[in-house]
């Protein structure tokens, strides 16, 4: 029985590698893509009686990608900037923000398992960590602004396409979920503040959709 195995190995090896050779061969790539986020910094998770008008985001980003047969690595980062800054809608008394404006920069590492399309893509889906280094402000209730400056860890999901398009480039498309929030970093001033401390906190979650053109090298 074991020398069956011995042989029906290599034999095993040679029919996967038949099949996902011209896949295997593109073992590192940089990509830059573009893409979107709704409701970036969402406020009804501080206050969840909020009535707002959410906030959008545009991301630039580049991405590293090492892979080998069925396995990924993914890395690199993005920048998001603003399309249309949120608003408070309802209960800005309550809340005690008017508007605001959430601007970051987004480290991600996420591995997973890819699945070879012949030798035309792959489709991919992993998990990993997120950093998150945000800047923006927040105009109060009571008429003044205050700058934010928050950092956040995150967690979430990786779910991706690519399309051999040559031997170097490819095409390809992700979504991402991540759930990230920062530690309370400005005092607001509505009656849901009723200690005078820091009490807001920027909510970096959410689903973010990109798609861009990966070099090869190789």
């Amino acid at each position: 029985m074991f020398k069956k195995v011995i042989i029906y190995i290599p034999l095993l090896i040679l029919i996967v590698g038949a099949n996902t050779s011209a896949f295997a061969q593109r073992y590192f790539g940089v990509g830059i893509h573009v893409g979107g986020q709704h409701d970036a910094g969402d406020l009804t998770t501080f206050y969840p009686a909020a009535q707002t008008e959410p906030q959008n985001s545009a991301i630039f980003g580049v991405a590293i990608r090492l892979s080998i047969p069925f396995f990924f690595i993914r890395t690199g980062g993005d920048a998001s900037f603003t399309i249309n800054k949120g608003k408070v809608l309802e209960d800005q008394a309550n809340v005690g923000v008017n508007h605001y404006n959430v601007k970051y920069t987004m480290l991600p590492l996420y591995a997973g398992l890819q699945f070879p399309l012949r030798d035309r893509g792959a489709f991919y889906l992993g998990g990993g960590v997120s950093y998150f280094y945000g800047t923006g402000s927040v105009k109060l209730s009571d008429g003044t602004s205050q700058d934010i400056d928050a950092t956040a860890f995150g967690a979430g999901f990786l779910a991706g396409m690519q399309l051999h398009v040559t031997s170097s480039f490819s095409l390809y498309m992700e979504w991402i979920y991540v759930d990230a929030r920062s530690k309370p970093v400005i005092t607001t001033t509505g009656t849901y503040n009723a200690n005078n401390y820091k009490d807001l906190f920027i909510d970096y979650s959410g689903h973010r959709i990109m798609i861009g053109v990966m070099y090869y090298v190789l």
